[in-house]
């Protein structure tokens, strides 16, 4: 039987309390970095939140990227919406902002798709970690055209 078909209700404050608390966690980790910072547009409304990210390292060394994350009432059973709304040349993030990242997908064909075990923390850490680290040497993309001219050449890349 599943509870939640009963009461919508509930969940939606389960979901909620997961998201506090996941929140919490994650606004410690970041405070212990100093290349990113979680705001919030309304005191009230924790499920929307942006993510600026300024690397310290590589390619992106420097500059200050925004993100836009969205937690939907279904969460943890649906991962979070992400956006990059700064405009950037890179191979995981399309020019709409939309982003290719694995943990974001709830129907990955990898093993690192979203789950109802990952957290809203494992997100911001992917996003630093992932998209302006790792990403950049491995061989799936969004952006096509500027994948193959990062695996291609990668100096005139950036």
């Amino acid at each position: 039987m599943n509870f939640c078909h009963k009461s919508k209700n509930w969940c939606y404050f389960l979901s909620q309390r997961k998201v506090f608390s996941e929140l919490h966690e994650l606004e410690q980790t970041l405070r212990n970095q100093n290349q990113c910072r979680l705001t919030f547009p309304s005191t009230s409304e924790r499920h929307e939140m942006y993510l600026t990210i300024t690397p310290q390292e590589g390619y992106y060394r420097g500059g200050t990227f925004k993100f836009h994350i969205s937690v939907p009432p279904e969460y943890n059973i649906v991962p979070p919406t992400v956006k990059c709304l700064t405009r950037i040349w890179h191979p995981n993030i399309a020019e709409d902002g939309a982003i290719c990242l694995s943990i974001l997908r709830q129907n990955s064909l990898d093993a690192f798709g979203w789950r109802p075990t990952r957290n809203l923390s494992e997100v911001g850490n992917s996003f630093s970690l992932f998209l302006f680290k790792i990403a950049m040497q491995l061989y799936f993309t969004w952006n096509f055209s500027d994948g193959i001219l990062f695996r291609q050449n990668s100096d005139v890349y950036i």
